[in-house]
């Protein structure tokens, strides 16, 4: 059989079909392979070598079947590895140094409506303050006045616990 060039050397459809696979199937598991490992080596007559096709056929099985263990493996490492942040995630966060992004997002939303009420009042209060006033210098310095009240009650927006209790560490290592 092999002497006379009839079975050593076949097409690719033929070579699925020996496999068992489609062509395409095999089209795509031999498009990933490294040049050294193709199903598929074309002999000088344009057909492929079935001897060689069978070798790395075989070499291909048994590598993906052996390939299945240390799947589980990496895939166990990785799980760990997961398992290991979120425990120093919830470390971080015991510790002060991680802090919901759902109270910040509310602290944010408080400052922020605090300042544009603030804002918005800001002339309804100086106005009557103002009215009838000529000099520039007094109007600034009622102005200025104001500006200054506002901010310093922003400033004094009460912080949530762990926010408080993380600006005081902060300014005891200052102090120390």
């Amino acid at each position: 059989m092999a002497g006379d060039g009839t079975t050593d050397g076949l097409t690719k459809k033929e070579l699925a079909n020996i496999a068992g696979y489609t062509y395409r199937r095999l089209y795509d598991i031999d498009r990933n392979l490294p040049a050294e490992k193709k199903l598929f080596v074309e002999r000088e007559d344009g057909k492929y070598d079935l001897a060689l096709f069978v070798q790395r056929w075989v070499d291909y099985n048994l590598a993906a079947n052996s390939d299945a263990p240390e799947d589980f493996d990496v895939v166990k490492a990785r799980h760990e590895e997961v398992k290991m942040q979120k425990t120093q995630l919830e470390v971080d966060q015991m510790r002060g140094q991680l802090v919901d992004v759902q109270d910040v997002k509310k602290l944010w939303g408080n400052i922020a409506n605090t300042i544009m009420q603030a804002m918005i009042h800001l002339p309804s209060t100086i106005a009557p303050m103002v009215q009838g006033l000529q000099s520039v210098e007094i109007i600034n310095s009622i102005i200025d006045a104001e500006i200054r009240r506002v901010l310093n009650g922003l400033a004094e927006t009460p912080l949530p616990e762990y926010a408080g209790e993380d600006a005081e560490a902060g300014a005891e290592d200052e102090e120390a």
